[in-house]
């Protein structure tokens, strides 16, 4: 099992979650992010990764009905989710 995503989490290429598509699951008094949530903008120029979402969720659980992301997990810009919460895993 892998860590669960939140709200301020980053990716390999630094970009973090922003803001997330459910607004009533936590983890860690973070909201949990789920895909379709908005990632920050980032890399370096010409490589510069905008308008990237959170993708590849885990199949088996949901918040929302929307699949949970996890450590692991590549977002829209193939970057994947890195740290990720300390005690809070899905499968």
């Amino acid at each position: 099992m892998a860590a669960v995503q939140r709200k301020t989490d980053a990716n390999t290429g630094g970009g973090t979650v922003s803001s997330t598509a459910q607004s009533t699951v936590f983890a860690n008094d973070k909201l949990i992010s789920v895909n379709g949530s908005t990632v920050t903008t980032h890399g370096v120029s010409p490589n510069v990764h905008a308008g990237v979402t959170t993708a590849n969720g885990s199949s088996t659980v949901f918040a929302g009905g929307i699949a949970i992301n996890r450590t692991g997990d590549a977002d829209s810009c193939t970057h994947t989710r890195t740290g990720g919460s300390g005690d809070v895993f899905v499968g």
